[in-house]
């Protein structure tokens, strides 16, 4: 007995990978939308984005700094989010002292640094999409219903 299986939606033509990349690190979730899955896309942009704005709102909006050039590297791979709060959080007025505690400096960066990287797997997810790479479990499902094919072919 096999299982249905879903229909995925169709790949743009060759050569558009590259734009669908591109949206996806710009925007996260945009690359999976243009691709036509917006389900996916739907998940991704609330996932990372609310990690990215969680990281903010603990950080008061200064987790992201041009000056810190190895941790905005990581920020950055979050896409347009991260270079619009830089830019906020460099025009924003400076703290009371105590106003930000150490610990919530370092909370808001690494969640801002989370969200950039599970950002960077959603590129190469949108990447694999629109290359149509499959992934290890499709590829054992294929050997399996192939395996069942010879099996029926040979009775």
């Amino acid at each position: 007995m096999t299982t249905p299986r879903t229909k995925s939606p169709p790949s743009p033509p060759d050569g558009y990978w590259a734009l669908a990349v591109v949206l996806a690190w710009t925007v996260p979730g945009l690359g999976h939308w243009y691709l036509g899955r917006p389900g996916k896309a739907a998940v991704y942009a609330l996932s990372i984005i609310g990690l990215f704005l969680a990281g903010l709102v603990l950080g008061h909006w200064r987790a992201v700094s041009y000056a810190d050039t190895l941790p905005f590297i990581g920020q950055s791979l979050a896409g347009l989010p991260a270079f619009i709060a830089g830019y906020v959080g460099k025009n924003l007025p400076a703290l009371r002292p105590g106003q930000l505690l150490p610990l919530h400096a370092e909370m808001a960066s690494l969640y801002t640094l989370i969200a950039g990287f599970l950002n960077l797997l959603v590129v190469i997810d949108a990447f694999m999409v629109a290359n149509n790479i499959p992934r290890a479990h499709q590829e054992e499902e294929r050997r399996r219903e192939d395996q069942q094919k010879e099996g029926r072919a040979g009775v």
